[in-house]
C-alpha cells in the first residue's frame, strides 16, 4: 500500500477495501496449498510415487541390462495442448526422450566376475568347515 503525506490526495476507501479483498483471497489461497501440501496423506503419497519412479527405472535398468537394450529412456512428460484444442479424457499425449545405452565396461565385468568368484570361494570355504 502506498503511504499518504499531507501533499497526496487521499485514497479511495473502495479501493482500499478491494485491495485489502485481494490480499486475503492470496494469503487463503497460499494456506490452503501449505496445508495441502502438508498433509501426511498427500507426504505420503508423493513419497509412494517418488519410489514407485524409483523402482520402475530400477527395473527398466535391469532389464535392458538383462536383454541388451542398447537404448533407454531418459524422461516422459505430459505435452501441453496448444491453446484452443479440445482433449477428451485419455487424450494427453505423452512425449518420451531416449538416449542410446553404452554398454557395460570391460573392467566393470571383470570385478564383476573376480567378486561373484571370490564371494562363491567363501561360501564353499563356509560350508566345509561347517560340515566338520
Amino acid at each position: 500500500m502506498e503511504a499518504t503525506g499531507p501533499e497526496e490526495p487521499r485514497r479511495d476507501p473502495a479501493v482500499v477495501q478491494a485491495e485489502i479483498e485481494r490480499a486475503q483471497v492470496r494469503l487463503a489461497w497460499a494456506i490452503d496449498e501449505l496445508t495441502d501440501r502438508a498433509n501426511p496423506k498427500n507426504v505420503a503419497k508423493r513419497g509412494l510415487g517418488k519410489l514407485r519412479d524409483t523402482g520402475e527405472l530400477l527395473v527398466e535398468e535391469a532389464r535392458a541390462l538383462v536383454t541388451g537394450a542398447s537404448v533407454r529412456r531418459t524422461d516422459s512428460h505430459l505435452v501441453e495442448p496448444p491453446e484452443g484444442a479440445i482433449l477428451l479424457k485419455g487424450e494427453d499425449e505423452v512425449v518420451a526422450d531416449y538416449e542410446l545405452r553404452r554398454g557395460p565396461s570391460p573392467a566393470l565385468l571383470v570385478g564383476v566376475g573376480v567378486g561373484l568368484a571370490v564371494a562363491v570361494g567363501i561360501a564353499v570355504a563356509v560350508r566345509r568347515r561347517a560340515k566338520r
